[in-house]
């Protein structure tokens, strides 16, 4: 697919959070999508970051909703994707997120996802997210635009 060609032999593209709730929950516009982007991943076409942020969003609502089985479904899912980086937050990441979260003022969570892409050399992060789209440190990959949305 063409829509694919800018992250081809990509290294550390960071997948937000949202990737994976639209593919574990079959969003209807999005699932098949979001299941081809971390198909593309996993067959090597680029490489992967999952952040710690994402893996405790990931959780929240299965846990909120008390469905254990589930969030260890995602736990499992997210540990065993070929060709992913499951980093750990550094003091360097979490400098550069508190510096995107002045210039910025947007939520430090996502200023933490940022930060990561800026750590990693894609510089990348695939989102939904509009208001990501006003950094100007990384490239943001839209769902949205690769579906013509």
């Amino acid at each position: 697919m063409s829509r694919f060609k800018d992250l081809e032999g990509r290294q550390g593209v960071v997948i937000d959070t949202m990737v994976f709730i639209y593919l574990f929950e079959g969003h209807q516009h999005y699932a098949d999508l979001c299941e081809h982007i971390i198909g593309r991943m996993s067959e090597g076409f680029f490489s992967g970051v999952v952040t710690p942020i994402t893996a405790a969003e990931i959780l929240v609502k299965p846990l909120k909703l008390r469905q254990p089985s589930i969030a260890d479904r995602y736990r499992s899912a997210i540990r065993n994707l070929p060709n992913v980086t499951l980093p750990s937050i550094n003091t360097e990441i979490a400098f550069m997120a508190g510096s995107l979260k002045a210039k910025y003022g947007m939520p430090l969570p996502d200023m933490f996802q940022a930060a990561m892409a800026l750590y990693f050399p894609a510089h990348t992060l695939i989102t939904n997210d509009r208001a990501m789209g006003k950094l100007k440190e990384i490239q943001i990959v839209m769902l949205d635009k690769m579906t013509g949305r």
